[in-house]
């Protein structure tokens, strides 16, 4: 045998070691960087799975998506279904379906339309939820739109539905408003005395710009003539000596044009202002003639603002910082953290708002608090006793007292003669009845605020007083049903709750 035929079964050999030790030698630098004095289970991502033939069986009946589907049994849906009248296009969602998805969203904290599209994609509890369907966000935020007012119906139909579950009566009430961001920053407000200014400033740029856009007219019309652009003959691109000058005049044209957008977009935002200008001093005549002044001679503070995003926001305290938002109140049942009335204005302060709370909440669950109980913010003699006239003891703080400062004792025996009324509510919250009632105000109002912005609507996506009005109020609602769902009360149908 040849020298050359012994040497190819040794290098075979050879090569088959090496290749049977190289991933040896990987797997033992892959355990070694895994290494653990403990083994776990095997992990393969690849691996086929024999998953539930339903998403259901998947959630658990105990889920929250699943209590929303089991709604479409309970909630009355009639104010959103009336809505659709007529036959045109291809069939939409179901609005139904449509409902529940932007209520189970919100109870998730997801607010955005693109968003809750995404989750309908990946997100399995969505994806039962709408029975495979995959709006899109332009779809969520029109169909948002187009029900807010219905959204007010819903949140009533939920206290209706808690009437029906176990909601009796109600002990004690708690009345809390929170300043809520709007969809707007306060980098686009501007004050009442900066208006003016503003204004003559762009009348400046605005007749220099059409200044220098009317003169270099003239200076074509003298070069070319009067109704000519100076482009009609292509021979003259023909010709180099003048194509330089045909790519300055055309230049210059692109300037034109240029300035007189810029004429048109400062003439846009001075409009803006002058609508601005003109709702502060429509603000100021009806606050004046409220007060029996005269309101022709009525003018705004120099430092009321308006925001250009949303001009119905205001500029509020919040947070230790001034932001753009609404005031939002709520009125929460102490026994289950139910809100029974809720509403959003443009004011800063909390006052007079105690009474039309309290008929909200009549009007709402057709029950009536024993107690009721609220800040120094709602400190009003005539609100207090249209309350009261209604057989509610209010329990109204008269101010707001120092962290870490001792409390007074609490007074004894009759009332002295000739105390005011604030001098009477005072004495009133000093009592030992009186602190235990109060009390329950910073365990009632306090939370359910703090659960309805940290998980349901951290700020409203929508602009407007009206549009904010109806997604407060869906966030509301979720709330309610949340609270149902987590107390584990038993949903009524809609046959028994017509019975």
């Amino acid at each position: 045998m040849s020298t050359t035929s012994r040497k190819k079964p040794e290098q075979a050999a050879l090569l088959e070691v090496a290749t049977s030790e190289k991933p040896e030698r990987e797997e033992t630098k892959s355990s070694a960087r895994y290494a653990s004095p403990r083994p776990f289970r095997e992990w393969q991502p690849e691996q086929g799975q024999l998953l539930p033939q339903y998403a259901r069986e998947v959630l658990g009946e105990g889920h929250l998506a699943c209590f929303f589907v089991e709604l479409r049994k309970t909630l009355d849906f009639s104010a959103i279904l009336k809505a659709y009248t007529q036959e045109c296009g291809q069939p939409p969602y179901h609005p139904v379906m449509m409902t529940l998805l932007l209520m189970y969203a919100y109870a998730r904290g997801i607010t955005s339309s693109r968003e809750i599209e995404r989750r309908c994609e990946t997100d399995i509890a969505f994806r039962y939820l709408t029975g495979g369907e995959r709006p899109d966000h332009d779809t969520v935020c029109t169909f948002r739109v187009r029900h807010l007012e219905a959204f007010r119906a819903l949140f009533v139909d939920t206290l209706r539905l808690a009437r029906g579950s176990g909601l009796k009566k109600l002990g004690h009430l708690a009345v809390d408003g929170s300043k809520w961001k709007a969809n707007a920053s306060k980098h686009k407000a501007m004050s009442y005395g900066r208006m003016e200014e503003s204004m003559k400033k762009l009348d400046e740029q605005i007749d220099r710009l059409l200044a220098e856009a009317a003169a270099l007219d003239a200076e074509e019309d003298r070069r070319y003539g009067k109704g000519r652009r100076g482009d009609e003959l292509p021979e003259e691109l023909k010709n180099p000596e003048k194509r330089a000058e045909r790519l300055r005049q055309a230049a210059r044209e692109l300037e034109a044009e240029k300035k007189l957008e810029l004429a048109v977009e400062k003439e846009k935002r001075r409009e803006k202002i002058r609508e601005a200008k003109e709702d502060l001093e429509k603000e100021a005549r009806e606050k004046a003639g409220a007060r029996g002044e005269n309101p022709e001679e009525a003018k705004p503070s120099e430092k009321a603002q308006r925001n250009f995003t949303d001009p119905e926001s205001r500029i509020m305290p919040r947070a230790g910082a001034f932001q753009q938002s609404y005031n939002a109140q709520v009125a929460a049942d102490a026994d289950t953290q139910l809100i029974v009335a809720q509403e959003v204005g443009q004011s800063t302060s909390d006052a007079r708002q105690l009474a039309p709370m309290v008929e909200q909440v009549e009007a709402n669950t057709g029950l009536v608090p024993k107690e009721l109980s609220a800040d120094t913010g709602y400190l009003s003699q005539e609100d207090i006793e249209k309350v009261e006239d209604k057989g509610v003891e209010c329990f109204v703080a008269t101010g707001r007292g120092k962290h870490g400062e001792e409390a007074p004792p609490a007074p004894r025996g009759r009332p002295p003669a000739g105390l005011s009324f604030k001098e009477r509510m005072k004495r009133k919250i000093l009592t030992k009845r009186g602190r235990k009632a109060y009390a329950r105000r910073k365990v009632t109002a306090e939370p359910v605020i703090g659960q309805v912005k940290n998980t349901v609507l951290p700020r409203f996506s929508l602009r407007g007083l009206t549009k904010v009005q109806g997604e407060f109020s869906l966030a509301c609602a979720v709330h309610n049903l949340k609270k149902l769902w987590k107390l584990g009360w038993e949903l009524p149908s809609l046959a028994a709750q017509a019975a």
